[in-house]
């Protein structure tokens, strides 16, 4: 009996499905300065091609500082912070207005000041 209901939640889960839309990052590295990411998060245009935004999370309380981000050799843009959520300890930002290829962007830098 344990057998066979194994051979169905197998069948099951095999049938289950996910769509997750084709697309390359690009992305090599990342430097950031002046605080601790714990996390980055594209968002890419519709068909997948360009990075048009970066949400990250920052460790620690970030209230009154400046997080700037660009790709490449390019200029920083300064981008627009969360409020700093006391329970998880953490600081968001997000940063808008990309228009990175995915396939050529290798680098993103970021800066905390």
């Amino acid at each position: 009996m344990a057998v066979a209901g194994l051979a169905v939640a197998a069948g099951s889960a095999s049938t289950a499905s996910n769509t997750v839309q084709a697309s390359t990052a690009g992305y090599g590295s990342s430097t950031i300065t002046g605080a601790t990411a714990t996390s980055l998060k594209y968002t890419l245009s519709a068909d997948g091609t360009t990075i048009t935004a970066a949400d990250l999370v920052f460790t620690g309380n970030l209230t009154g500082r400046t997080v700037a981000a660009g790709f490449g050799t390019g200029a920083l843009t300064t981008c627009t912070l969360a409020a700093y959520d006391s329970v998880a300890l953490t600081t968001g930002a997000s940063c808008t207005g990309y228009t990175q290829a995915t396939a050529s962007s290798t680098t993103f830098n970021v800066a905390v000041s």
